[in-house]
């Protein structure tokens, strides 16, 4: 049986006359409150999806998705595919400063593989996870060194480009939890197809295997995501700025603007401008606000103002099992406070049972295994010493 994931989106025009919207339409759709005006195909092969919503009116979405695991409906590109996945972008830039960087690190190393093996390495072991960072793209991240997920994914992309890899920014989230985005590269092989890398876990984890010790995402020495993932990812749209259709007025009110957020050290305004026509990126969504913005000094403009809300949820036994797994780690914790301060033997059964379920949830999960087996012993032996206790 497939492994799935269940997203829930939506998003509410609470600040705008009219919002116009644009998302990559998913395939396997539960319900769709509104539809689309038009779709259209993108460059990806995706489908992208346009809307229009009036003043506080609102669009949800639910979808299932399977596993991430990286497409391949072919092992080789199309002349027009291969030249789009090399493109010089404003995220991603191919100038000389990539370009020398590029040939520098894969000096002496032959074929695609190894070549972008070496500039993972080399992103992974110089630049520092910061979020969120304080400008975005690769120009950025090259001259401050600190980024999130976003500038290392551009930067991998942009290096690989520039000495001839196809290379792709993906952009979604993870398998559990709100508004949890991540972003990712995947390079094509001739002969094998797209295959997934990502610097940004590696990065993190190669400074702290113990980084996602208790979160719902398996992880893995950080070498490996270099051509693997954990699979419980969330996929929204395969790379950055996408063309938009119908195409993006840019015309805007100047004393409406909204705060910018920085761009290769530039203001621009989400929701307000596109980059030549493109949309950044699709998280799962870019929007066009029209006419009079509904703010003031005092409004906070939410992220969720600006691409949406999502939730996501495995599906089946393994989403069953995270439930219980989160359900009972507070009271838990609670318990076990209330035993040391009461010294009651009961409630020390009952936390110890409850993290005995916990750890096993790990454990069926495949989320650090051998630590949270170790852990599992251990409190199954402190349990019986309780259950003695108690007996005699």
């Amino acid at each position: 049986m497939k492994k799935s994931i269940n997203i829930d989106y939506w998003f509410e025009n609470t600040l705008s006359n009219k919002v116009e919207l644009w998302m990559i339409l998913p395939e396997k759709v539960i319900n769709q409150s509104k539809k689309t005006k038009q779709v259209h195909k993108v460059p990806t092969g995706e489908i992208l999806g346009y809307f229009i919503l009036q003043k506080n009116e609102k669009i949800h979405l639910n979808f299932d998705v399977d596993w991430y695991k990286p497409e391949n409906h072919g092992i080789s590109l199309t002349n027009e595919e291969k030249k789009y996945y090399l493109r010089n972008t404003i995220l991603s830039p191919i100038n000389e400063e990539t370009t020398t960087l590029a040939k520098k690190i894969t000096e002496g190393e032959k074929g695609e593989k190894n070549q972008a093996y070496e500039i993972f390495k080399h992103i992974v072991k110089s630049y520092k996870y910061k979020y969120p960072p304080n400008s975005r793209g690769s120009l950025s991240f090259l001259k401050e060194r600190k980024g999130d997920c976003g500038e290392f994914s551009f930067l991998f992309s942009s290096l690989c480009r520039s000495i001839g890899i196809p290379t792709r920014t993906v952009f979604g989230g993870w398998s559990d939890g709100k508004m949890n985005g991540h972003a990712w590269n995947e390079i094509f092989l001739s002969g094998v197809g797209w295959f997934p890398v990502d610097t940004s876990m590696a990065n993190i984890l190669r400074k702290n295997c113990f980084s996602f010790l208790t979160s719902n995402i398996k992880t893995m020495h950080w070498k490996k995501y270099f051509g693997q993932t954990e699979g419980q990812r969330v996929v929204f749209s395969r790379d950055t700025e996408i063309k938009l259709s119908p195409s993006y007025n840019d015309s805007v009110d100047k004393s409406m603007l909204l705060q910018p957020f920085y761009i290769n050290d530039a203001p621009f305004y989400w929701g307000q401008e596109s980059m030549n026509g493109n949309a950044p990126y699709l998280q799962p969504a870019y929007v066009k606000f029209n006419g009079d913005l509904d703010i003031s000094i005092t409004t906070t403009v939410k992220s969720s103002n600006l691409i949406g809300n999502w939730k996501t949820k495995e599906n089946g036994l393994r989403g069953v099992l995270n439930s219980i797994k989160n359900g009972l780690l507070y009271p838990s914790v609670i318990i076990m406070i209330m035993s040391f301060l009461l010294d009651n033997l009961i409630f020390e059964l009952v936390y110890k049972i409850a993290f005995i379920s916990i750890f096993l949830c790990f454990i069926l999960r495949k989320e650090r295994p051998i630590i949270f087996s170790i852990l599992f012993f251990l409190m199954v032996l402190s349990m019986l010493s309780t259950i003695s206790l108690l007996s005699t």
